[in-house]
């Protein structure tokens, strides 16, 4: 799994550091915690991302296959309508029993993770009724993570 970090994501982890240092509204374990968390959802929407836009242009018609325009579909939609049409294109494919597992993984972080941060509730991050800010909740979203990912490239 490689990560690249742009420019405003490691501006936003530094500010993120900076602001626990400075007013001290969150310890180091919560902003380690908010950032694995930012991290993670950035690329289950990247990899969402992806197959969709796969999909999307192995369906269109050449004239249309255009990734500007599927930028365009995708631009305003949130991470969870991301999710529903991942599922929707996926559900009734031949590739749906490899992809069953990242959609699963994908709704969980959603309601468990996402919703929560973006709330700033940093306390409530949950994963399978595990605490996120636990290093070995991280890891086993990390782990599960790796296998459906490995499933996926099986096929």
């Amino acid at each position: 799994m490689e990560t690249v970090l742009n420019d405003s994501t490691e501006e936003l982890i530094r500010k993120l550091r900076l602001m626990t240092q400075v007013n001290g509204s969150i310890d180091e374990k919560e902003a380690n915690t908010f950032i694995f968390c930012f991290l993670l959802i950035g690329y289950l929407e990247k990899a969402i991302e992806k197959t969709l836009y796969e999909g999307f242009l192995d369906n269109l018609k050449p004239e249309a296959r255009s990734p500007e325009i599927i930028d365009l579909i995708f631009k305003e939609q949130t991470f969870g309508q991301k999710i529903d049409v991942f599922e929707f294109m996926m559900k009734d494919s031949p590739h749906w029993e490899k992809d069953k597992d990242l959609i699963k993984l994908c709704k969980t972080i959603n309601y468990g993770i996402r919703n929560s941060l973006f709330h700033f509730k940093l306390r409530e991050l949950k994963y399978k009724d595990l605490d996120v800010a636990d290093v070995k909740t991280q890891n086993l979203i990390i782990n599960d993570l790796i296998a459906a990912e490995s499933k996926i490239k099986e096929n």
